[in-house]
């Protein structure tokens, strides 16, 4: 099981995942002690499998991906958020990877100022 996660504070996140998945949890996706991840959202899907990805939040399907390809939900004005307060759970079928970029709703222990 491989994963990375980049993190960006007060912007999206990218999760990539290879061999059998992983579970993401929100603290994964934050930047550091100063964010607190509160939800995330799916924004951008790509991918290549020679099974399947399942992508699944508190049991409930949210994705099955087979082949390879890319779902960009930002251009149809949409995102992915069933249940996102929910930890992302990633499995992969018969090897492949998956990258997931995340929108977040985040809150900072030090707030912006001045703006």
């Amino acid at each position: 099981m491989a994963f990375e996660y980049i993190n960006t504070l007060r912007s999206s996140s990218v999760a990539r995942i290879i061999d059998t998945g992983t579970t993401i949890s929100l603290a994964n996706l934050s930047s550091g002690a100063n964010e607190t991840v509160n939800s995330a959202t799916i924004r951008k899907v790509a991918w290549s499998t020679n099974g399947s990805i399942q992508i699944v939040r508190n049991s409930v399907p949210i994705l099955t991906l087979h082949n390879s390809g890319s779902l960009v939900f930002d251009d149809m004005n949409t995102t992915i958020a069933n249940n996102s307060t929910q930890p992302i759970v990633v499995t992969i079928n018969t090897g492949g990877f998956v990258l997931i970029e995340l929108t977040k709703d985040a809150t900072y222990t030090t707030p912006l100022t001045g703006m």
